[in-house]
């Protein structure tokens, strides 16, 4: 497939990936059709079904997910249901239809106590309950469409059109002079504008498989709130590095899961510019 197979259903088109997904495809003069909660229920297969049979899409983007990590740990069964049974039910809308799907993961499907950057055929190990989820919804996709499929595994992401982790170390550094931030969690920050582009070039390939796409380079939540509080002008303010375990969240935490991007620059020719860059341009246009 060297084009955009069109229409293409894009669920979950109001959350910060999906804003900036469906106004990258606009751009580039692809027809979408833009489909959240109150219009698909992917949980429930007859809302699917009722979706796939009014739009008939040939291209099929599911951004949809439970993703507070903390709270899946005290609500298993919605997370179950949305992450593993609504990816399940797509693909089966999917294969019934003919449509490619282009379903979003995570990082979380690992357990991060590796040392080196995680490859796409590395095996899965996932700590918690949204990591047990979404990989659960990789494997039934995998199981019922087989070859027409790709799964995008990401992380860290940030963007205009949601709450995130850059907004958040703004506003708090605007009123703390002392921030405390982990120092041990690694990963890459990720623009949703930069990701958008990436399905995007995923799509018009038609790629199968599963693929690791982030921006380069990788950095520490602390490392990470250093850059943003420089680039921001905020330099009074302190950072104390603290470890996962003294932060105390509900959910167990992957330490190292930075993913291996190369598969995606092989397959693509295609490689998303540095975090620090990418921050950069972020901040330019935020108004704080």
């Amino acid at each position: 497939m060297d084009e955009f197979a069109v229409p293409c259903l894009v669920i979950g088109a109001k959350g910060m990936l999906g804003r900036d997904l469906c106004s990258a495809m606009r751009l580039a003069e692809i027809q979408i059709i833009e489909m959240d909660v109150d219009e698909i229920d992917i949980s429930s297969m007859p809302s699917v079904l009722e979706a796939f049979h009014m739009t008939k899409p040939s291209m099929v983007i599911n951004l949809a997910a439970v993703t507070d990590v903390d709270g899946c740990e005290s609500k298993q069964d919605l997370a179950f249901k949305v992450n593993a049974v609504g990816a399940e039910n797509v693909a089966i809308a999917s294969r019934e239809f003919g449509s490619f799907l282009i379903h979003m993961s995570t990082d979380y499907v690992f357990d991060g106590s590796g040392d080196k950057p995680y490859g796409e055929d590395d095996s899965p190990n996932p700590l918690g309950v949204y990591g047990k989820t979404k990989f659960e919804g990789e494997r039934r996709i995998r199981d019922s469409l087989h070859q027409n499929y790709c799964v995008v595994r990401t992380q860290w992401l940030y963007g205009e059109h949601g709450k995130n982790f850059v907004d958040t170390i703004i506003r708090a550094g605007k009123q703390n002079k002392k921030l405390r931030i982990v120092n041990d969690q690694y990963g890459a920050p990720t623009y949703t504008v930069d990701l958008a582009e990436a399905i995007i070039e995923l799509g018009r390939l038609g790629l199968s498989g599963i693929f690791h796409v982030t921006n380069s380079g990788n950095t520490t939540w602390s490392g990470f709130a250093s850059r943003i509080l420089e680039m921001a002008g905020l330099t009074d303010v302190e950072i104390e590095e603290i470890n996962t375990e003294e932060l105390g969240r509900p959910a167990p935490r992957p330490l190292y899961s930075v993913l291996d991007n190369s598969r995606f620059e092989r397959s693509t020719g295609m490689k998303l510019r540095n975090w620090e860059n990418a921050l950069q341009e972020y901040l330019s246009k935020r108004n704080f």
